[in-house]
């Protein structure tokens, strides 16, 4: 079973002209594996190529397979976006299998605290 991507705009949307242009989005994960990364790449792909940042929340993730980690790995290893996607402090979940995977310290990397 995988998550629904519930997309949040963030409070810095700024109104000019009557139509709203934010520079930040999040995406609450409740699961991380295989089934959802195709699906969440694209949503990310979509807000970079609009101008907009994304903020993972990995902070209630319960699920994630060793797909989910790679795509936050690879996330953190792109310079070209690894400035402009973050992630919540993970779930005990993800930062476990991270730790199990040996890549704990590329997930912390992109942690973003609050």
């Amino acid at each position: 079973m995988h998550s629904e991507l519930i997309m949040q705009e963030d409070l810095e949307c700024d109104v000019e002209n009557n139509t709203a242009s934010c520079t930040h989005t999040q995406m609450n994960l409740d699961t991380l594996t295989i089934a959802d990364c195709a699906g969440l790449v694209e949503l990310i792909r979509q807000s970079l190529n609009q101008g907009i940042s994304v903020l993972l929340d990995l902070s209630n993730c319960q699920e994630v397979d060793t797909a989910g980690i790679q795509m936050l790995v690879t996330i953190q290893n792109d310079p070209a976006v690894n400035l402009r996607v973050h992630w919540t402090k993970p779930s005990e979940v993800v930062a476990m299998k991270a730790a199990r995977l040996g890549v704990q310290s590329w997930i912390n990397a992109g942690f973003l605290e609050n």
